[in-house]
């Protein structure tokens, strides 16, 4: 039986910094990891290198590279490759992912704006998200366009599934924690308005969502148990739910 040959690039102990280019799709650099790895490299010198293409592009090791600049250095170890086409965007952000640990220090936001380079649905998410910062958590901002597909989402394979109804939530979501403020409108209570707002028995049911709304900002308003806590909050809404759509079949 043949061994199959895996691809092998070159090893380059002092590949010089002023030759390299970041790569613009990947997540920002945060300058508190950079520190981070700034103090590995002085107690343990460099154990990895960082990868970069033939061209110079860096596809791993955006960190160590600032820190590396932190560190006044001049030059970095790399291992070069020639398989991966940094031209292509796409494909140079699939490898960037791929090889960042398992993903492991990457949010939802660096998913989010890194795909937004590439497809229009996320580009409109984040283009939300951006507009909403600071009434509504990234993750739900998410949850309001994609629905729950953590493991679609982290590859870049979301579509949005009903950009009107989306907004919908988005405005309705922005106005409760205007009016009750993000003590009272717990980003994980409206986590779960929003599974329940894309549930069969709500979903799109703009009359009924209008009336669960209204009566979760009664409980914020009252500073009800029931508006922050988990366990109480969907199980509330869900007899809500039922006692409305009871009254308004009795009333037609």
């Amino acid at each position: 039986m043949n061994t199959q040959e895996i691809k092998r690039g070159e090893y380059n102990a002092y590949y010089p910094i002023s030759e390299l280019k970041m790569a613009t799709v990947n997540r920002d650099t945060v300058i508190k990891h950079a520190e981070n790895f700034k103090s590995k490299l002085n107690d343990y010198g460099w154990m990895m290198p960082i990868v970069v293409s033939s061209k110079g592009d860096v596809i791993e090791g955006h960190h160590r590279i600032e820190s590396a600049k932190l560190l006044k250095q001049k030059s970095v170890p790399a291992y070069i490759i020639d398989w991966i086409n940094t031209d292509k965007e796409a494909e140079h952000l699939r490898a960037i992912i791929s090889l960042n640990n398992g993903n492991k220090a990457w949010n939802t936001l660096d998913y989010l704006k890194a795909y937004s380079t590439d497809s229009e649905d996320y580009n409109i998410v984040y283009k939300n998200y951006l507009s909403n910062q600071n009434n509504i958590s990234v993750g739900n901002v998410v949850n309001c366009f994609f629905g729950s597909k953590s493991k679609l989402f982290k590859k870049g394979n979301c579509t949005i599934i009903d950009y009107d109804f989306s907004i919908y939530l988005i405005n309705k979501i922005s106005k409760l924690v205007n009016n009750y403020g993000k003590q009272n409108i717990q980003a994980y209570c409206v986590r779960e308005m929003i599974r329940f707002a894309f549930e069969k028995d709500a979903y799109k049911d703009y009359e009924a969502l209008d009336f669960l709304f209204k009566e979760y900002g009664k409980l914020a308003k009252a500073d009800s148990p029931a508006a922050t806590s988990i366990a109480r909050f969907k199980p509330l809404m869900e007899s809500l739910l039922t006692e409305f759509k009871t009254l308004r079949n009795a009333n037609k």
